[in-house]
């Protein structure tokens, strides 16, 4: 009989507990990520993301206050709202909250524990729960430099050309492989030399990518294209790839040679080639004797392989110097000059009219043996 009335009473006060509004524990409440924005967020960024404050339990819970206690490597923006109160959070129900937070930008990479904090006002009975938030650098190599060696390239080369790649990105990239890749049949990689494979880079370093290049013969002066293409994969181990256009500059260089210097009937004739790389422009051409300039030849372009004759005048046997200027293509200015020897051999055959000093030798010992034989006829026919 006891035990009926005790049962009555129990349930007697629970209906009266649910009709009047019942409430629940803190152990009923619970903290849960529902969205972070962006997901996931790179250091240096600032991350939005919203919690749900659900009550598990049968009844009502009022007064609620929900407090964020962010640590590294979050913080919480300026002009956001450290604790959210809640009148009432219904049974088995659940209220949102939202906050922003700034994610440090030395952070690496990891999920990270926020702390929430429930409490009702007026209790010192709290309820803590964490949940994650996801921090994740991002890559992003750019090309820093380019080196070559030599560093003019000239047509028949072959070179040696250094990337430098630097990751400024805020996370790493690993697997790094480099190829360089031309846009032109002039320039050919040796071998393997097109690629190259890095390795890791990690966020704020830099790395090399080493590339052995060929310059065919006929390459021109001119600045030719070509393609560094770099392959990685990511922090979440997905493959990336960028690319980058890389001009190589050929210059070449131009030399200027005498083939031959000597005295043709009344000139002082002097062949000059271009046995360099390039075109030689504006070229001057000065014979020079007794210290001064007597006589200058101007040559507007000398093309590599080709040459040309000048012809000079006032000049005496003796000694002399021939000197000759001009500019590159990238108008540097170059200065040789080459001695000479000027003999009279080629004006005494024009003051003989042209016949050697021995003719007129061998016109008397003609003569002679003519007369001899004349001779000799006469006296055996008495």
């Amino acid at each position: 009989m006891k035990s009926k009335s005790l049962l009555a009473f129990i349930v007697l006060t629970l209906l009266v507990v649910f009709s009047n509004g019942a409430f629940a524990l803190n152990e009923d409440l619970s903290v849960v990520l529902t969205t972070q924005n962006p997901y996931p967020v790179e250091p240096g960024q600032v991350v939005s993301i919203e919690v749900s404050l659900q009550n598990n339990g049968y009844g009502e819970a009022q007064n609620i206050i929900l407090e964020i206690m962010p640590k590294s490597p979050f913080t919480l923006l300026p002009g956001e709202e450290k604790t959210k109160t809640f009148s009432r959070v219904p049974a088995r129900d659940h209220v949102t909250a939202s906050y922003k937070l700034y994610a440090d930008k030395n952070a690496i990479s990891n999920n990270y524990e926020v702390e929430f904090k429930s409490y009702q006002i007026g209790s010192d009975v709290q309820k803590t729960d964490k949940v994650a938030v996801q921090v994740q650098g991002k890559p992003k190599l750019v090309l820093e430099k380019i080196e070559t060696s030599p560093q003019d390239i000239e047509p028949g080369e072959t070179i040696t050309l250094v990337a430098t790649i630097s990751n400024v990105g805020t996370g790493s990239a690993s697997l790094i492989e480099a190829g360089l890749v031309p846009n032109t049949s002039y320039i050919i990689p040796v071998f393997s030399g097109g690629l190259y494979y890095v390795g890791e880079i990690k966020a704020g370093e830099s790395g090399e990518a080493t590339f052995q290049m060929s310059i065919d013969n006929t390459a021109e002066y001119k600045t030719y294209s070509n393609t560094l293409v770099l392959s990685y994969n990511d922090e979440s181990g997905a493959s990336q790839a960028t690319s980058f256009s890389v001009g190589l500059p050929v210059r070449g260089k131009p030399v200027i040679e005498i083939l031959s210097a000597k005295v043709e009937n009344s000139d002082f004739k002097v062949d000059i080639e271009n046995i360099g790389t390039a075109n030689a422009k504006a070229l001057k051409i000065a014979f020079i004797q007794d210290n001064e300039i007597k006589d200058s030849s101007i040559v507007s372009e000398l093309r590599p392989t080709k040459y040309k004759t000048m012809r000079f005048k006032n000049f005496h046997p003796g000694n002399a110097l021939i000197n000759i200027s001009y500019l590159d293509e990238s108008n540097k200015f170059f200065s040789e000059e080459y001695p000479v020897s000027v003999t009279a051999s080629s004006s005494d055959e024009k003051a003989n009219g042209g016949l050697s000093p021995l003719v007129p030798v061998l016109i008397v010992v003609v003569v002679l043996e003519s007369y001899y034989v004349w001779r000799l006829r006469k006296k055996s026919k008495k």
